[in-house]
């Protein structure tokens, strides 16, 4: 690799030095931008402040003139002789020519109250009379004046003013003596005490030239007005409302946008109007603008410029400087090291690599010795948990080889079995790896124990963790007592691992070791009977030769004749008391062994099926098949599991016999739904007739039926009655006595009480109500 030349391949140092020195070379660049944004900021900042300051005195003086106008507007309609001609009908007669001339006269006084007004209107709907200061004409004349200009129908021109209330402002064109003139409509209709009458609509005529005409804009801006709808009230500069000046482009009181206008940009300031709802739109070509911002521009496309010629130049040779240490170190390191570096890797990647390799392989070095060292050492000690010792080797010499050296003839063995991993336990491919560790953590906490007074061995055997105790000069069975306890505790304690210890018997010389292991195992196996989590000893086994044992269980026939008779009824309380008390009396005396245990459990089981075939359950092939409970008893580890299992297996069993049971009282109560349904309109229907129909005590029937549906049986037939009484109110005209009679009642009175009594009202009252 030549020292001169920087050559730049993608996976080398080189890229990443120079990425980062453009990272650095983009901060002036960055700040410049910012810069300019800024300055952007202030002036469009300063050009929005003067185009609001011209708005704003814009909507002030329309909306004060506007404000004088609906002031105007509410005097006109509190004046009685307005208002008095509102109950004029067609024709009209001579008195009612005369109140028109008094009432124009009126209007042009009140015209003369406001410079905006171009023209007054005053629509009485009941004459279809239309009165302004110079005419008088109808409302289809009107129309035609202000109001077919706008593509708007005569239908719905006359739908406006249909309304009861209208009090707004409708930008329209009118044309009275001359070419059509946009212009703003100011409509309030005239508050009447009577409510019948049609009323009247005054109308304000407001040319738009009149709202602008002494509002000063600066130059080469537009100004327009939008009201509340989106329709443009009056512009300077647009015959019909751009696209872009939308409501919904104009979001907010008031601000400042660019947009398309008549396809130029251009900068629009708006504000909107409190009192009105309107928005006063301002609006210059964005060239203006611009060109305040030139001069920044050019400044900051400079600082840029420089920024980038200075920071390459000064980039490169910095690259330069630093690269060459590099190029040293790799070359030197490929000359000695016999690893080759391909040229346009990355430098620090072969360093790296170079590096992992040599410390990988020191560590699999280390690795490999100490797992053959601890493979071995496990090997020795599972041979002679089970008795099988090399021949060719003296065992002397086994021993010092994996550095066990006795204190005594003495041994005993405890086994220890995982009931549940605690903080270890996860389910996936990560499981093995943990249990590992439990493993491993297990031997190390046995052997410190044990330790602490004997000596001790730990090996992993059929899932297992077997810990040969070699005594020093005295053997208590005690300190295997104490040993496991602690090993339980403290595993308990730091990783929440529960285990079940076996404690063998103790022996003497290396053969005695097998028949410890021996011991242990047969310990470990009444953890069926004890449960998990406890300590076992050999010593207090049934089996063994100080704990006595027993040739059965208990469980008589009249146990089990008991238990079916519970079974029988679906009393699942009492039956599981039962079963527990069985278990209890079998288990608390430690007097079964594991055999008999399991016989206990089946025989359980079976007394469960048998009470089926008793009872005559027909669906008992297709229960066995869905709980399946041999098999959950097969995969029982302990008398607690089956316990729970049986409990389980007994509680669909007594299910299975109430479902039986409650199906016969529903298909009961559907009989006599249908039955009720059919015969509600007999005068006859009572409790009584149901029980004489189905061959049953009216008791009987009603107590089964009220226990299924929640529901008295002569509630139902009062309500069944009451429905069909509803729908001939609703549907026809015959007398009520003559409902009543339809539906079972004899009487109207009872009838009477009775539909009060459900519905709240009478049945008169009903039927007016529907």
């Amino acid at each position: 690799m030549k020292l001169q030349r920087i050559r730049f391949y993608k996976r080398s140092v080189i890229v990443n030095w120079l990425i980062s020195y453009i990272s650095v070379l983009l901060v002036p660049i960055m700040i410049s931008g910012i810069i300019y944004a800024a300055t952007w900021h202030v002036v469009e900042s300063e050009v929005n402040r003067a185009n609001e300051s011209v708005l704003q005195k814009m909507e002030q003086a329309i909306d004060s003139n506007l404000g004088g106008i609906e002031r105007l507007s509410m005097e006109m309609a509190l004046s009685k002789r307005l208002g008095g001609f509102i109950n004029v009908n067609k024709p009209l007669t001579d008195n009612d020519y005369y109140d028109l001339v008094n009432i124009a006269n009126d209007l042009r006084v009140y015209k003369m109250a406001n410079d905006y007004i171009e023209q007054i209107y005053v629509y009485y709907k009941n004459s279809d009379t239309v009165l302004s200061t110079r005419e008088h004409i109808d409302s289809r004349t009107l129309f035609e004046t202000i109001g077919a200009k706008d593509d708007q129908s005569l239908e719905e021109w006359k739908a406006f003013f249909g309304k009861r209330y209208i009090q707004e402002y409708v930008p329209i064109t009118t044309q009275e003596d001359g070419p059509p003139v946009k212009a703003v409509m100011f409509a309030k209709s005239v508050i009447l005490d009577n409510p019948d009458l049609p009323g009247a609509v005054i109308l304000f005529i407001i040319k738009d030239s009149k709202l602008l005409e002494n509002i000063r804009t600066p130059n080469d801006a537009t100004v327009a007005v939008l009201d509340q709808h989106n329709r443009m009230v009056a512009s300077t500069g647009f015959e019909e409302r751009p696209d872009f000046l939308a409501h919904n482009r104009l979001p907010g009181k008031n601000g400042l946008l660019y947009g398309d206008v008549s396809g130029e940009k251009a900068a629009v300031s708006y504000t909107t109007s409190d009192s009105t709802g309107w928005k006063y739109v301002s609006m210059i070509p964005a060239e203006l603008f611009d060109e305040k911002m030139k001069y920044v521009k050019n400044l900051i496309y400079m600082s840029i410029g420089l920024s980038l010629l200075i920071g390459g130049l000064v980039t490169y040779l910095f690259l330069k400087k630093n690269y060459n240490p590099i190029s040293v170190l790799i070359r030197s390191l490929s000359t000695k090291s016999g690893i080759s570096f391909e040229e346009g890797s990355n430098e620090y990647g072969y360093l790296q690599e170079a590096l992992n390799n040599t410390f990988a392989e020191k560590e699999k070095i280390g690795q490999r010795l100490e797992r053959h060292r601890n493979a071995i050492r496990s090997h020795f000690l599972q041979g002679l948990l089970k008795g099988r010792l090399e021949q060719n080797v003296p065992v002397h010499e086994s021993l010092a080889a994996h550095n066990i050296r006795l204190a005594s003839p003495y041994f005993a063995v405890l086994l220890f079995h995982i009931d549940h991993y605690g903080k270890f336990a996860s389910s996936g491919d990560a499981q093995p790896q943990k249990e590992k560790l439990a493993h491993f953590i297990m031997m190390n906490v046995a052997e410190e124990v044990a330790g602490l007074q004997h000596q001790a061995f730990a090996a992993e055997l059929d899932g297992m963790l077997a810990c040969i105790v070699n005594f020093d000069e005295t053997h208590k069975a005690s300190d295997l007592d104490r040993i496991a306890e602690q090993v339980k505790r403290f595993l308990l304690d730091h990783y929440h691992i529960r285990l079940t210890a076996a404690i063998s018997g103790i022996h003497q010389e290396l053969e005695g070791i097998s028949r410890a292991y021996q011991e242990a195992i047969a310990a470990l196996e009444y953890r069926l009977v004890m449960g998990s989590g406890e300590i076992i000893r050999y010593d207090e086994l049934p089996s063994s030769e100080s704990g006595g044992g027993s040739a059965g269980y208990y469980y008589p026939l009249h146990v089990e004749q008991q238990l079916i008779n519970f079974v029988k009824t679906g009393d699942y309380e009492k039956s599981k008391a039962m079963i527990d008390d069985i278990i209890e009396v079998n288990v608390s005396s430690a007097s079964v062994s594991v055999p008999l245990a399991k016989c206990l459990m089946f025989d359980l089981i079976g007394t469960l099926l048998k009470t089926m075939d008793e009872i005559g359950t027909g669906n008992k092939r297709e229960f066995i098949n869905r709980v399946n409970p041999v098999d959950r008893l097969i995969g029982c580890e302990t008398i607690k599991d089956m316990k729970n299992q049986i409990g389980e297996v007994l509680d669909q069993v007594c299910r299975s016999i109430l479902e039986d049971r409650s199906q016969g009282q529903s298909q009961l109560s559907e009989q006599v739904i249908a039955y009720v349904k059919q015969h509600y309109s007999s005068e006859n229907l009572n409790i009584t007739m149901i029980g004489e129909a189905f061959g049953l005590t009216p008791s009987y029937v009603s107590k089964q039926f009220k226990a299924h549906t929640g529901e008295a049986l002569l509630e139902f037939i009062n309500k069944t009655r009451l429905e069909e009484a509803k729908k001939l109110l609703t549907g026809q005209t015959m007398p009520i006595a003559e409902i009543a009679r339809r539906v079972g009642y004899a009487d109207i009175n009872t009838f009477n009480r009775i539909f009060k009594k459900y519905e709240g009202i009478t049945p008169g009252k009903f039927k007016e109500i529907v």
